[in-house]
């Protein structure tokens, strides 16, 4: 075969694949969470525009600060930016907390989660899930309640009315996180801050202190702790 020829196909073979890689690493970038974040609808994160994440995000990369003036003439602070686990956390005011972390379903298609928190002043979340063009995907996630925290099982009817224990546990504060490593979401439960002094001795000794963890199966988040 022709040298020449020979030289012009692998050229063409080599630009083929530098455009490949070019694709790839575009497809990426758009994909990490910084882009993301930066580029999400306004309507999600309104306290700060975009043109306020892409300053926050640059300055916590340039490592010129963590903290930006938000909307309303507020500090908001990057408290984490993990590019490796697609994780994002930003105080968006003293009271509210903003969460978003990039993951995959089963099929290997990219989803983003989002967790706002709002402490005013017991602190309680909402989550929710969107794919990488920002329309909603219905994956779910049941809250849980305050009474899942009790065991009800430990309670002497003759001591503590377990109706009574039901009903107080009936407003239910709850924070949830997105797992710094693993693909789970993680629950606290902040509902007995509600209770007055004297009920909350009553029923804390009856209270799993641990956090609760869910793990995605299919489009369902499952509790496993």
């Amino acid at each position: 075969m022709n040298k020449r020829l020979i030289y012009r196909k692998l050229k063409n073979r080599n630009n083929w694949l530098v455009v490949c890689l070019l694709l790839l690493s575009h497809v990426i970038f758009s994909q990490s969470i910084e882009n993301l974040y930066v580029k999400m609808p306004d309507i999600l994160n309104p306290t700060l525009s975009a043109q306020n994440r892409f300053e926050l995000v640059e300055y916590v990369k340039a490592h010129k600060g963590d903290s930006i003036e938000n909307r309303f003439g507020k500090q908001a602070h990057l408290l984490v930016l993990d590019t490796l686990n697609k994780r994002i956390v930003v105080q968006n005011t003293p009271t509210s907390v903003f969460e978003m972390k990039v993951n995959n379903l089963k099929n290997g298609k990219p989803y983003i989660g989002i967790i706002r928190t709002i402490c005013a002043p017991i602190c309680n979340s909402v989550v929710e899930f969107y794919d990488t063009a920002w329309n909603a995907i219905p994956i779910q996630f049941t809250m849980p309640k305050a009474v899942e925290w009790v065991d009800l099982r430990k309670i002497k009817k003759d001591i503590v009315d377990i109706n009574w224990v039901k009903k107080t546990s009936e407003i239910s504060f709850v924070t949830l996180s997105f797992s710094d490593k693993n693909n789970e979401i993680v629950a606290k439960n902040n509902s007995f801050e509600f209770l007055s002094e004297v009920d909350r001795k009553t029923i804390l000794p009856f209270v799993f202190n641990q956090q609760f963890k869910y793990r995605l199966v299919d489009k369902t988040w499952i509790r496993t702790k």
